[in-house]
């Protein structure tokens, strides 16, 4: 079964389990699939990141849909987070879905 794995760059201001509670709490991110914390090894994805979101999915999402659902969970838990500043990343590591989370930065 495949998996979705979300990494959230500290620097967007959301801790994981509090992403992975509202997974929980949201209807549509529930009927995906369960998602848990798991460790990040160190030095992954970004310094000081030290849990990933696992969720089991067994259904293939477009990636639009992965987006909207994670921007509109990280909105619900930073009201303030403009979620047009938000970048979302996706790679596939075997049958794993890896999106990252992090601020978009500003080049100049």
């Amino acid at each position: 079964m495949a998996r979705l794995v979300v990494a959230v760059d500290p620097a967007v201001g959301v801790e994981p389990a509090d992403l992975v509670k509202a997974w929980a709490a949201d209807e549509e991110a529930a009927a995906l699939g369960e998602a848990s914390l798991a460790s990040s090894a160190p030095g992954s994805f970004f310094p000081g990141l030290a849990e990933l979101i696992w969720v089991p999915l067994a259904v293939n999402l477009a990636s639009s849909v992965v987006y909207d659902l994670v921007r509109r969970l990280v909105a619900k838990q930073r009201p303030a987070v403009d979620v047009t500043e938000l970048e979302l990343v996706e790679t596939v590591s075997g049958d794993d879905r890896v999106v990252v989370v992090r601020v978009r930065r500003s080049i100049g």
